[in-house]
């Protein structure tokens, strides 16, 4: 048996799973509304704040001088990690563009093959190829 036809008999084996397992999944909720005699999904009442990108959200005072930050939530373990947050500076600078540094400037230190992976011309490579992709399409 050929890898593709193998590849294209498994996708079409899970497909039939997924639908099968989806329909029992989707008769078990419509069975679930019915009993309950309602045709309404309930969303959320806990309104969720927004953020918007102009916005800078205020953040919550940090363990300053013995003082506690006021909690954000019920939980004592995410309030930890949301002061702890908050108090590092990483996140302020998440509007700055990155910096990027082009691996063909500096090559020193890098083995061989990776130097001349990085400085070789692939244009004509890439002719080739779009070339091939012509032949093939009948273009």
């Amino acid at each position: 048996m050929k890898v593709n036809s193998f590849k294209k008999l498994i996708r079409d084996i899970i497909r039939e799973e997924l639908d099968y397992k989806f329909s029992a999944l989707e008769k078990k909720l419509d069975e679930v509304l019915v009993s309950n005699g309602s045709n309404v999904i309930v969303e959320d009442k806990v309104s969720q704040p927004t953020a918007s990108p102009t916005k800078k959200v205020p953040v919550p005072a940090a363990k300053a001088n013995g003082q506690a930050a006021p909690p954000l939530t019920k939980d004592s373990v995410l309030n930890d990690i949301l002061n702890e947050t908050a108090q590092e500076g990483a996140w302020k600078n998440i509007d700055k563009e990155a910096e990027t540094k082009s691996v063909t400037d500096n090559t020193q230190g890098l083995p061989e093959h990776l130097t001349e992976a990085f400085t070789k011309d692939y244009s004509s490579m890439m002719k080739a190829a779009d070339e091939k992709a012509k032949f093939r399409s009948g273009s």
